[in-house]
């Protein structure tokens, strides 16, 4: 049985659908990044031979930190709800890329942790990523990939102030890029 709604109070009901299921997936994606913390994280009083199957650190030896807080729920809910487009500039390498469909917009936002971000002083940015909405740049962040780097830095007034993990989902996102970047001819990584 199908039911017309009119059209507004269909709007509304997907839009609240889907602040929802944005709602569900970051809660979902912290909890699954607190567990994995807490598994990196074994007791002391372990054995020996559990200790050498698990996680090996990064190979430097400096402290992995978290110097600043995530984006607040404010912005990330602005960006869900408003965010119309999101510019991609990759460094050292010949091409950018966009999105300006909202379900793949969304599902880029769903690929930013709750959990603020492991800065590693050795991390690179390999791009920088712009949040529009109407035209108009309202978030940007440097985007950190690599081995141990996995994270975004987002910028305020040309400084740093929040930080936050890709979830496994975000991780995936750009992995998939960058392989298919890989494949095309003429592009430098």
């Amino acid at each position: 049985m199908n039911i017309a709604l009119p059209l507004g109070i269909s709007h509304d009901l997907e839009r609240v659908m889907m602040q929802k299921f944005l709602f569900i997936v970051l809660v979902f994606s912290s909890l699954v990044m607190l567990q994995c913390e807490s598994k990196e994280q074994a007791p002391a009083e372990e054995t020996e031979t559990t200790e050498t199957t698990t996680i090996t650190p990064p190979t430097t030896q400096e402290a992995v930190t978290s110097p600043y807080p995530s984006i607040t729920e404010e912005k990330m809910r602005n960006l869900y709800d408003n965010c119309d487009y999101i510019d991609y500039v990759f460094y050292g390498t010949n091409f950018s890329m966009s999105q300006n469909q909202q379900p793949a917009i969304r599902s880029t936002l769903g690929g930013i942790s709750t959990t603020p971000a492991k800065v590693l002083a050795s991390c690179q940015p390999v791009g920088r990523v712009f949040f529009m909405i109407d035209g108009q740049n309202v978030e940007e962040a440097d985007l950190f990939f690599g081995q141990t780097c996995l994270y975004y830095l987002f910028l305020e007034n040309g400084t740093y102030a929040y930080g936050n993990q890709l979830t496994e989902s975000g991780y995936a996102f750009y992995q998939r890029i960058f392989e298919q970047a890989s494949t095309q001819p003429g592009v430098q990584q």
